[in-house]
């Protein structure tokens, strides 16, 4: 029996320092998991003419042979292509060849929740025209739902790591706005842990040996009249939910949150919460030769709006 037709293509800079499994799970999306392993595991993926495991760390240039009568082609569902769907463009805060920082309005998905569904990650694929196979824009963090501003994505491999890692470093500096009800303190720390319930989609406060995990919020209060106080919040870590348990958690929480809030957050429209800027400091790649990057995202204007009724003086 003749060995099976090998197909061959190059390691670009994108897919460079990623597991050989990953990257051809990304590339034939048409081709079932178990028949990618298989053919890993027998021989039939060749690295540089070489067997080769699937945790292999490739390198650009590499030539990589696979037997599949496949095509490299994308799945069109994750392109948001479904008939009647609103696909509204993306507003641009910030872009260079690396990063491109977008306002994400509240009520909109960070990613989809089902095939072909929309979301801000789909809209950007849409709005970038992306036809490459080797990578897809990828988000840093991911904005809650009915939280608003800044979202950024890596528009190369090399910087998405770079960005992952400076995000676990604290690197990025994360600030929001955040209406709350009551009178908060001029300033505060909240270091509690926290702990997610998947299935119920909650996070609560929760000692280390409940399994919390450690996350340190702090916050500055801008303006207030007693019953409501607008604050500047700096989430130093990235849980789930982080400020809006952890405001909750002193008596503070979010207009709008019905999830920790009051139940008449319902009327409210949507929840108070806004991604007001993110400071990138010396990231290669991002920083553009200054020792830092600030991108900011106005407050929306519905957010004002709830302000001007509001009516609370500045501290």
């Amino acid at each position: 029996m003749n060995p099976p037709e090998r197909r061959v293509f190059r390691v670009t800079p994108d897919q460079s320092d990623r597991r050989l499994d990953r990257v051809l799970r990304g590339l034939f999306r048409n081709v079932p998991l178990a028949a990618i392993m298989k053919s890993i595991r027998n021989g039939s993926v060749r690295v540089n003419g070489a067997k080769a495991d699937g945790g292999r760390r490739l390198c650009e240039g590499d030539e990589v042979a696979f037997p599949w009568v496949a095509e490299i082609r994308e799945d069109t569902a994750c392109f948001g292509t479904e008939r009647g769907t609103r696909r509204d463009a993306l507003v641009t805060l910030f872009r260079n060849d690396c990063l491109w920082c977008v306002e994400k309005p509240a009520g909109l998905l960070a990613q989809p929740d089902r095939a072909a569904g929309d979301s801000l990650i789909t809209r950007a694929w849409s709005q970038l025209r992306w036809e490459r196979h080797d990578f897809r824009p990828a988000m840093i963090g991911r904005l809650d739902r009915n939280v608003s501003g800044i979202e950024a994505i890596a528009l190369c491999a090399p910087v998405l790591r770079a960005l992952s890692e400076s995000m676990r470093s604290g690197k990025i500096k994360k600030i929001y706005r955040a209406l709350v009800w009551g009178a908060a303190p001029l300033s505060g720390e909240i270091s509690v842990p926290l702990m997610k319930d998947e299935r119920e989609n909650f996070v609560r406060p929760a000692s280390r040996e409940e399994g919390g995990q450690s996350a340190l919020t702090r916050f500055r209060r801008l303006s207030s009249d007693g019953k409501y106080s607008l604050l500047e919040v700096e989430l130093v870590t990235g849980r789930p939910h982080q400020a809006r348990a952890h405001l909750a958690s002193i008596g503070r929480p979010i207009v709008g949150d019905v999830k920790y809030g009051y139940e008449d957050g319902r009327r409210e429209g949507r929840l108070f919460l806004h991604a007001y800027s993110l400071t990138f400091q010396g990231i290669p790649g991002i920083s553009e030769g200054r020792e830092e990057l600030v991108v900011e995202s106005p407050l929306p204007e519905e957010f004002s709006a709830r302000l001007s009724r509001v009516k609370i003086k500045k501290d």
